[in-house]
C-alpha cells in the first residue's frame, strides 16, 4: 500500500454523471455516492444532507471504491477533509459537499488512477 501526505498538488478532474463511489462510514453502508472531480489525492463527493452527522472533518471512510469502467476498483482508505453545506436532520433533497482524501491505496491501484488522471487532464486540455 502506498500513501500520499499532500493532495492539493495533484491534478483535479471534473467528472460527468456515471462516476459514482461507494464506502463504508461508521458502520453504514453508501452506495451510489456522486462525485463532481477526481484526483489520484482525492474526491469531491454529493452526499444527503440528512447524514451530515457522520461526516465530521478527519472522519474514516472504509472500503472506497470508484464506480466506473474506466476506474480501478480496489479498496481504498479515506477521510473527510472537509464539508460544504449540510445540517444534521436536514431535508431529504438536501445535499452537501464532502471532500476526502485519499490516504491509502495498493500501488497497482494508485498506478492505474495515475495513468486514468494524465489521460483524462490531455483529453481535457484538448477540448479546451
Amino acid at each position: 500500500m502506498t500513501t500520499n501526505a499532500d493532495r492539493r498538488d495533484t491534478s483535479r478532474i471534473l467528472v460527468g454523471t456515471g462516476f459514482t463511489i461507494s464506502f463504508t462510514l461508521k458502520g453504514h453502508l453508501f452506495r451510489g455516492i456522486r462525485i463532481t472531480n477526481l484526483s489520484v489525492g482525492g474526491c469531491f463527493a454529493l452526499v444527503s444532507a440528512r447524514h451530515a452527522h457522520g461526516f465530521m472533518r478527519g472522519a474514516a471512510l472504509e472500503d472506497l471504491a470508484l464506480h466506473h469502467p474506466d476506474l480501478p476498483r480496489d479498496p481504498i482508505i479515506a477521510t473527510v477533509a472537509f464539508v460544504l453545506g449540510g445540517r444534521p436532520g436536514g431535508d431529504v433533497t438536501d445535499m452537501m459537499g464532502v471532500g476526502l482524501n485519499f490516504l491509502c491505496m495498493e500501488g497497482t491501484t494508485r498506478q492505474a488512477l495515475e495513468t486514468w488522471v494524465r489521460a483524462a487532464s490531455a483529453a481535457q486540455q484538448t477540448q479546451a
